[in-house]
């Protein structure tokens, strides 16, 4: 058809957009918890994950480096490498909004010793509600029941107590301080490493093993 246009038929515009956003979130997830889709990385993602850095809060959590905004072609395709990289990678999306708010992942450091670092990222307007609790409970038992994982480590600022707060509540242990390790804010902070046990895990949630694939 001669001319023919998606916009000119406004039925079709708006299936072809549900369609899209469904495309988006839900079609290619593996995981719900109670308020976020967890899903794969897809390439679409590297805007909102760079949006994500050019969030001075989020960005003073995600880095020990001057706070600044990073190179958007170079951060995306670095991103993107370490996304791929991953053992475990979530990209968060949130159920209600539909939209794109973060990432967790899991990246190996020791594979002889089963030991893996944490990483979590959320975006801060979606902060104070529960959402990195959900979301670090569920890839940390994910990685301890599918990766035979032993331990998972992560370290956090002094000053990120919201985080620290969260941590400890599931139940990681501080293992040790690197003192004044972060100038951030004209003071300084010192980064706290953090870590918990298989073992320790599955006796504070010997039933949370229970994955949804709804």
């Amino acid at each position: 058809m001669k001319g023919f246009t998606v916009t000119a038929f406004p039925a079709l515009t708006a299936l072809c957009c549900i369609l899209l956003r469904y495309c988006a979130t839900c079609s290619v997830s593996m995981f719900n918890t109670e308020n976020l889709i967890l899903r794969g990385f897809q390439d679409n993602d590297l805007e909102g994950i760079l949006a994500l850095r050019n969030d001075p809060l989020v960005q003073r959590t995600q880095t020990f480096s001057a706070i600044a905004p990073p190179p958007s072609s170079k951060y995306k395709e670095y991103m993107k490498t370490f996304a791929e990289g991953s053992a475990l990678w979530f990209s968060l999306v949130h159920k209600e909004s539909e939209n794109f708010i973060g990432f967790c992942c899991i990246n190996l450091l020791e594979a002889k010793n089963r030991d893996a670092r944490l990483g979590i990222t959320i975006a801060s307007g979606f902060w104070g509600k529960g959402y990195g609790t959900e979301v670090t409970r569920f890839t940390v038992n994910h990685a301890f029941k599918y990766f035979g994982l032993q331990r998972i480590s992560l370290d956090v600022t002094e000053g990120n107590a919201r985080a620290r707060a969260v941590y400890a509540k599931l139940g990681f242990k501080v293992e040790g301080r690197k003192r004044r390790g972060n100038w951030v804010d004209g003071h300084w902070e010192d980064i706290i490493y953090m870590g918990v046990l298989d073992d320790e895990w599955a006796v504070l949630y010997p039933d949370s093993c229970q994955l949804s694939t709804e």
